[in-house]
């Protein structure tokens, strides 16, 4: 009787020929809107080639060695984690709330690879989406949010920082985040996310903001970004009436002084990698960002991405200039907005930058990642100003111009970050290996003497010094003499191990002799390494001639350098006392 109950049970949920029908037409529908939807599916191609690109270069990458900055907050990381007996400080320079959450991945036994994918790639792909929906949201025009996802998803230097443990990719997430609510909430007056009441917008951005500063010092910049565009598109009197920017105002003066009190070590000057700002003449260079950013292999004038860049961007200062007035009049001004805030986006970061003692050197390209999401936004509206401009002519030519410009552009910028990346996959790799060498036999409380620190000492997890190091820092490595370092090293019996390096600069002349490391081949024209010399054991390497001299032991009276082994560009050896 029970087993009647059941089958009849089953009989009665299961589902008719008719309703199987309806729900098979439903699906179709649901299809059908979708496949009508062009845009959406064009993104989707976007997205899915943006993250093949990424899994791409992850898997080559993912266990590369470590830079100098790379290895400054890893190591610190490991001391805030109690890993090993490393305790390396993170330098001024560095300071950020970063090491602290790679400390939490290595307290819970996450490896180096896991740290690259959770901090560096899973932030990069999802710029791709948020760049999307950010122009989306400010143009409501499908094209600039395509043109401009497209370009973040093969932007070569967005790339190259995916796979480096660095704070840039990380702080552009939230940047973004912040962007994509303020335009949602504080402009559009929409649900954020759909779900939180668009009064709490500034508050949620300048939480936000503060985070990006907690990681990324010199990123305080977007904060200007924000308020020079309220200030101006806005009456001073509602902005000071609404409570909401006060308790804004109030979470930036508590959330400052905890993040200086607890997380940084010295102040904003000190720890930016943009220091003394207005400290030198006007100079022009940072204009070389966009021929920078926008190649070409060939050549950078022939990059059209540099070009449509510039003509999208007088765009925008046309419209601006011819609608200046309406900057404060809500209704059908969004676009007008919107160019406003990208202006200010690359005006500021600009005017930042030309005030800066560089002495006519660019920088680091990663530094002007503030203007990188207007300057995708200008070249799409140059883009689509050629495209309606052939459109007019011939609706099929001018699609097939759009595509060419922006794909060839798309593809030069792949093309270029592809041969930096596999490039440099294995820079250090022998500082690396010379550091785990040296783990495998220590004791915890060696001391190696290298150059640089952060990378010995992460690798090795335990205490290492740089020459002057042993000196508290007082003497540079050139004022150091040989006699000088052998009296610190019999005063400091803990240090046992020396690794000289030929892949990073800056050794004492008795330790490395650098003035003969390159030469320009005759045949070829090319720079290349012709010859290695350490010095102080009387070692040399002559690559021209193919001939060595490498000495196994040196001693200076009561002590021994001994010659443990070499991995690639390093020289391991062992200090040892009689």
């Amino acid at each position: 009787m029970e087993e009647e109950n059941i089958n009849s049970d089953v009989e009665e949920k299961k589902e008719t020929p008719e309703e199987f029908e309806k729900r098979k037409e439903a699906i179709k529908e649901k299809l059908s809107r979708l496949a009508v939807n062009k845009y959406t599916l064009i993104f989707a191609g976007i997205f899915i080639l943006g993250i093949i690109i990424r899994l791409y270069f992850f898997f080559i990458t993912k266990n590369q060695p470590l830079w100098w900055d790379e290895a400054d907050y890893m190591a610190f990381a490991k001391n805030i984690a109690n890993i090993g007996s490393t305790d390396w400080i993170v330098t001024s320079k560095h300071n950020s709330l970063f090491p602290y959450i790679v400390a939490v991945f290595l307290k819970i036994g996450s490896s180096e690879m896991v740290i690259r994918f959770f901090l560096e790639l899973i932030p990069s792909i999802l710029l791709i989406f948020l760049t999307y929906k950010i122009c989306l949201l400010m143009y409501r025009d499908k094209k600039i949010a395509l043109i401009s996802g497209f370009l973040i998803a093969t932007f070569w230097n967005i790339l190259f920082e995916s796979f480096r443990i660095q704070l840039d990719i990380p702080a552009l997430l939230f940047v973004f985040l912040a962007i994509y609510i303020f335009w949602q909430g504080y402009e559009c007056r929409e649900k954020i996310f759909g779900k939180i009441n668009h009064k709490y917008t500034i508050p949620l951005t300048v939480l936000l903001v503060l985070l990006v500063y907690a990681i990324r010092k010199s990123y305080f910049i977007f904060g200007a970004f924000f308020l020079i565009y309220m200030l101006i598109t806005r009456d001073i009197k509602s902005l000071i009436k609404d409570k909401y920017n006060w308790i804004s105002l109030g979470i930036v003066v508590i959330l400052y002084l905890i993040l200086n009190k607890f997380i940084f070590i010295s102040s904003l000057d000190a720890s930016s990698t943009i220091s003394d700002a207005f400290g030198g003449q006007f100079d022009l260079v940072p204009l070389q960002i966009f021929s920078t950013y926008f190649v070409n292999i060939f050549n950078p004038i022939l990059s059209p991405l540099t070009w449509l860049f510039w003509i999208g961007f007088v765009l925008i200062i046309f419209n601006l200039i011819i609608g200046v007035k309406l900057l404060r009049k809500r209704e059908g001004n969004e676009e007008l907005r919107a160019d406003f805030f990208n202006f200010l986006c690359i005006a500021i970061t600009l005017i930042f930058f030309f005030f800066l003692t560089r002495d006519g050197d660019l920088g680091d390209p990663r530094w002007y990642f503030p203007l990188l999401l207007a300057s995708l936004v200008s070249i799409s509206k140059g883009g689509i100003l050629i495209y309606n401009s052939i459109k007019k002519y011939n609706k099929p030519i001018a699609v097939i111009a759009l595509i060419l410009l922006i794909g060839f552009g798309g593809y030069y910028e792949y093309k270029h970050g592809e041969s930096i990346i596999l490039n440099k996959v294995n820079s250090y790799q022998g500082i690396k290996d010379a550091s785990l060498y040296i783990k495998g036999i220590a004791n915890p409380n060696d001391i190696i003497i290298s150059v640089p620190v952060p990378q010995t000492a992460y690798y090795s997890e335990l205490s290492s010094l740089s020459p002057s190091g042993l000196f508290n820092n007082t003497q540079t490595h050139s004022e150091i003499l040989l006699e000088e370092f052998l009296d610190k090293v019999r005063e400091t019996p803990n240090v046992k191990y020396m690794i000289v390096s030929f892949s990073e600069p800056g050794h004492p002349v008795w330790m490395r002799n650098e003035s003969v490391e390159y030469a320009q081949n005759p045949n070829t024209g090319q720079i290349m390494r012709v010859r290695i010399e350490i010095p102080f054991m009387d070692t040399s390497v002559d690559f021209i001639n193919q001939a060595q001299d490498i000495k196994q032991t040196k001693t200076y009276e009561d002590l021994t350098f001994k010659l443990l082994t070499t991995n690639q560009d390093s020289f391991i050896y062992e200090i040892q006392r009689t």
